[in-house]
């Protein structure tokens, strides 16, 4: 069957692919037929257990009559509880002249634009405000977080006001189906059923359908249901009165065994994040060091302030001496010029100990021993010198 998606993630394309199906399902006569098994199943889909179920098998049935026609259509659903709208809040997603048109106009609250418009359509709406949405979605919360199916079912309350806020034929039961909206409707109601399965399945307490027996006929978990069944009450419907099928509730109950999947839940189709869209080596933390520009090792960024980090010139004035590769002394400064700073950072190289010997070339030393201060002082004067200081010190001195 495929992925249903949220109207609002539809591209063109697949808009225009699920409207062309419609009408084209409307040309040939089997569009009608589901709003008149609609109209049949009153008291067989609705009201009871089986709304869900009974729902179900109708949206399947609909949706494989529409891949007949293009196997790319899958129908999509309208999450009614919030604005859908584009991401600027210029446009309505919904209502858009290229897919469900807008409301209704004049005073027959005639449907005027969208591509399901004149007498073979006849559709009514009430003139809502296209910005504006059914909501509701605190009374579905409430409902969803329920674990017995008997309590979770009361979402047909909050379903039925969808319809009844887009009005006209929408807004009655017996003629709903031929606004094709109610799809996109009943689409998101069978998407809630499926994400209150998924959610609950296996808790304590959890209650998948109910009630096994003793409900009324059609809505027991085996009860095969009218008209697929051939039953021919209110009427009967063809091929099935023939033809009979076995469609029952316990058929109906885990949609992924159906091959129906959502956007929300499953994950072949779910909504891709943008981060997740990206490779994972263009994701920063995971990029190859040589792709970071002037990138400094980890133990450096967290010896400077974060300021300084941005700076390359700043960085490199505050790093320790022995960081920092060929480092000219200090002394030099920016002046000298740059000559005598490559002759100092090759001065290893040039000045090698085992090439030349001592730095300073024995011939150009100076001759210390001839000096006042060698290293055989004559102790006679330093004795004298010593006796003359002492004897200034006791005041007895020439001064």
């Amino acid at each position: 069957m495929g992925c249903r998606k949220n109207l609002t993630r539809l591209t063109l394309s697949e808009r225009q692919a699920f409207v062309n199906a419609v009408l084209q399902l409307k040309a040939n006569g089997g569009y009608d037929r589901y709003a008149t098994m609609h109209q049949g199943g009153l008291n067989h889909g609705h009201f009871g257990p089986a709304f869900f179920p009974w729902h179900r098998e109708l949206l399947r049935r609909f949706e494989l009559e529409l891949q007949a026609i293009d196997s790319s259509v899958n129908i999509p659903y309208w999450d009614w509880t919030v604005a859908n709208l584009n991401a600027a809040g210029t446009e309505s997603l919904i209502w858009r002249d290229d897919f469900m048109g807008g409301p209704g106009s004049g005073a027959n609250f005639a449907v005027s634009t969208g591509p399901f418009t004149g007498p073979a359509w006849n559709l009514r709406r009430n003139r809502f405000d296209i910005f504006q949405f059914p909501g509701g979605g605190g009374t579905i919360a409430g409902f969803v977080d329920e674990l017995d199916y008997t309590l979770m079912r009361g979402l047909e309350s909050p379903h039925g006001a969808s319809h009844s806020w887009v009005g006209g034929t929408v807004g009655d039961i017996a003629f709903a189906p031929r606004d094709p909206v109610f799809w996109l409707i009943h689409c998101n109601v069978d998407r809630l059923w499926a994400e209150w399965t998924v959610a609950t399945s296996g808790q304590a307490g959890w209650v998948q359908y109910a009630p096994a027996s003793g409900g009324p006929t059609g809505h027991n978990l085996n009860d095969t249901m009218w008209p697929w069944n051939g039953g021919t009450s209110p009427f009967g419907i063809l091929p099935w009165t023939t033809v009979p099928e076995s469609v029952r509730p316990a058929d109906l109950l885990d949609h992924r065994a159906l091959d129906t999947l959502y956007d929300t839940i499953d994950p072949p189709c779910r909504a891709i994040k943008p981060k997740d869209r990206l490779p994972k080596e263009f994701i920063k933390e995971r990029l190859p060091k040589e792709f970071i520009k002037d990138r400094l090792p980890k133990e450096f960024k967290e010896r400077l302030p974060k300021e300084l980090i941005k700076d390359k010139e700043r960085v490199k004035e505050r790093l320790p001496k022995e960081l920092v590769k060929d480092r000219a002394p200090k002394e030099l400064g920016k002046d000298r010029d740059p000559k005598e700073l490559k002759d100092v950072r090759e001065g290893p190289k040039r000045f090698a100990r085992e090439e030349i010997g001592p730095f300073i070339p024995e011939e150009l030393r100076p001759d210390l021993t001839q000096a006042a201060l060698g290293f055989e002082p004559d102790l006679a004067e330093l004795q004298e010198e010593l006796m003359l200081r002492a004897e200034e010190l006791r005041g007895g001195g020439p001064f």
